[in-house]
């Protein structure tokens, strides 16, 4: 008889199972890791209960807040000892960016970091992978630092030519969403908002890319006027460090963070004894809120912060933030349901409304601006945190708040009032196609499509537009304590950025989130560097979906709601501890940050 017995297990095996155990003694992060990052895309503000992502074994995308927050983490997290992303942006926001941008920034001050692409697509692809330690790019790629442009489309002859017109009423001549459909070219307010944009997110990423690069700000400019960038000039100007390949780039990271196995003739790096690598969406969920990892003594929450997401459009309803597949619709009556919890809840110190939005429906603005000041009269300080764009209706729900942060590059204001219809009357009738009314009352069928506003309809929708802009405008000085004359001045329908509304007075403080919770801290008697527990509201995770309210109180606002959302946190707690050790990470339900 004759047995064959196994091989002894190889050096490589060893390597292997020795890594395995290190991470799992070291809680899912290997010690010495360097994190990989990929950004041809930015982090969404927001994400809603996606079963496709679920079933596909995907897990819920990482979230720009998400991000930062591990970003951060990973800066004073000794298990980490560096940071290498591809940063290939094709198109962003620039508040966002700039979020991202400050945590990178963060990261690299205190660790070795790296950016690579096979291009760099844009302006602001390249000010972001500025923030590293080190730039590389292919050699066919070039740096797309072109600067900034935008372009408006004008509808009227084309709408006048299909026989449509268009009925508008606005209020504060740069208002301009209907300049598309009234307008042919850009009117002397319209340019001039927009120049003013430009001019200002220009300010802001050269400066920032000056600081980092060494590169001065004349310089920057001659070399936009010349972009995209060739890798020769690129090199030369200071703007990339090195051209090379992705297998070259991780094998400097390994050299940066003094691994071992480092070819000196070819740069090349021995995979088995380069750097452990983790994807920054697996560190985040293994070291954020929920992960194994036991928290240093003293070094517990001291208290919590609601952080209340306003993303899409403001919409009357509940609108779409908690249907399957995500929506890009923000309902008020979800909003004002969260903001009514939040303030109830014992727990919560604070909170902090983070707002994504261009705006929308004037009342359903209102009654969300209704419930932040409601909440803070419940004594819970409010702070409204801009990411993107916080115009129009996102300006006027922030207003309400005890302070407003936002980005250099947020876009916020858009203090105005628009209404009207398009009439196809005229369409119908070269079309041949008839169309007729009966109606009990005079305007009964005053927005109708087949006829335009009466003289009568005309002036009550002027009057409406006119108590609107009223209300608006007194309200900004009411939240902003500034006169109605100030308030006159940068309202008028006009977007400002970020850095500009600061100078203007709409906005307290330039920063992402993580300056609004710290300024929320304070307000609440914290001090700023307090640990405090991140809670996110409204809630889209598997339970709430399919578990729909009993009704519009609040769960924090009586004991038997209390004792019975308590016993389904926990149950919750139990199915997603099972689900992390069979599946390494948590899918189905939103987890919380720290800070």
């Amino acid at each position: 008889m004759f047995a064959f017995l196994p091989d002894p297990p190889g050096i490589d095996d060893v390597r292997a199972l020795a890594r395995r155990v290190d991470t799992a003694r070291h809680h899912g992060v290997p010690a010495g890791c360097v994190l990989e990052f990929d950004l041809r895309a930015a982090p969404p503000e927001a994400s809603g209960f996606d079963p496709l992502a679920i079933i596909s074994g995907g897990g819920r995308p990482l979230v720009l807040r998400d991000a930062v927050a591990a970003l951060h983490r990973a800066a004073e997290d000794p298990r980490v000892a560096g940071l290498i992303a591809r940063v290939e942006l094709s198109a962003a926001p620039a508040g966002p960016v700039q979020e991202l941008r400050e945590a990178i920034a963060a990261f690299t001050a205190v660790k070795p970091s790296l950016a690579w692409a096979e291009t760099y697509p844009g302006t602001l692809s390249y000010y972001l992978a500025s923030a590293f330690g080190e730039v590389w790019m292919q050699p066919s790629g070039s740096v797309g630092l072109i600067g900034f442009a935008t372009s408006a489309l004008f509808l009227r002859d084309a709408l006048d030519k299909a026989g449509i017109e268009a009925q508008f009423i606005a209020r504060g001549e740069y208002k301009s969403a209907a300049n598309l459909f009234t307008q042919d070219r850009y009117t002397d307010s319209h340019r001039e908002a927009d120049t003013r944009l430009l001019e200002s997110l220009r300010a802001q990423v050269w400066q920032a890319i000056a600081e980092s690069r060494k590169v001065g700000l004349d310089a920057l400019d001659g070399l936009a006027d010349q972009a995209p960038l060739l890798r020769d000039t690129a090199v030369k100007s200071g703007l990339l460090d090195r051209i090379g390949y992705r297998d070259e780039a991780y094998a400097r990271i390994a050299e940066l963070v003094g691994a071992k196995g480092i070819s000196p003739e070819t740069g090349d790096a021995d995979d088995d004894d380069a750097p452990p690598r983790l994807f920054l969406t697996r560190y985040a969920r293994a070291t954020g809120p929920g992960s194994p990892r036991p928290s240093l003594p003293g070094r517990g929450p001291k208290g919590t912060i609601a952080v209340v997401t306003v993303a899409g459009p403001i919409v009357s309803g509940r609108g779409g933030s908690r249907v399957p597949f995500g929506s890009s619709n923000a309902g008020a009556d979800t909003i004002a349901a969260a903001l009514r919890e939040a303030a109830a809840d014992d727990s919560v110190s604070a909170i902090v409304l983070r707002v994504d939005s261009p705006g929308g429906s004037v009342s359903a603005s209102e009654t969300i601006w209704r419930e932040v000041k409601k909440a803070r009269r419940h004594g819970k300080p409010v702070v409204a945190s801009m990411g993107a764009v916080a115009a129009s209706g996102g300006y006027y729900i922030s207003m309400g708040a005890d302070a407003i942060v936002a980005n250099p590059g947020t876009i916020t204001g858009s203090i105005g009032v628009i209404t009207g219809k398009l009439v196809a009357r005229d369409l119908k009738d070269r079309l041949g196609v008839g169309s007729d009314a009966v109606r009990t009352n005079a305007n009964a069928d005053a927005w109708s499509i087949n006829a335009p506003f009466t003289p009568e309809q005309h002036a009550q929708v002027e009057a409406e537009a006119d108590l609107c802009y009223t209300d608006f405008v007194q309200r900004v000085a009411d939240g902003r304590h500034l006169s109605l004359e100030a308030v006159e001045e940068v309202a008028r329908g006009r977007v400002w950025t970020g850095a500009d509304a600061l100078e203007h007075g709409l906005v307290d403080e330039l920063g992402g989130l993580r300056t609004a919770v710290r300024r929320a801290k304070v307000l609440a008697g914290l001090d700023e560097d307090d640990k405090v527990r991140i809670a996110g509201y409204p809630g889209s995770s598997l339970w709430e979906f399919l578990r729909p309210r009993a009704s519009s109180q609040p769960a924090a606002a009586s004991l038997p709601d209390a004792l019975g959302a308590l016993m389904i946190q926990s149950v919750i707690g139990i199915i997603e501890q099972a689900e992390r050790t069979l599946t390494g990470a948590s899918v189905l339900w939103v987890g919380e940050s720290r800070f």
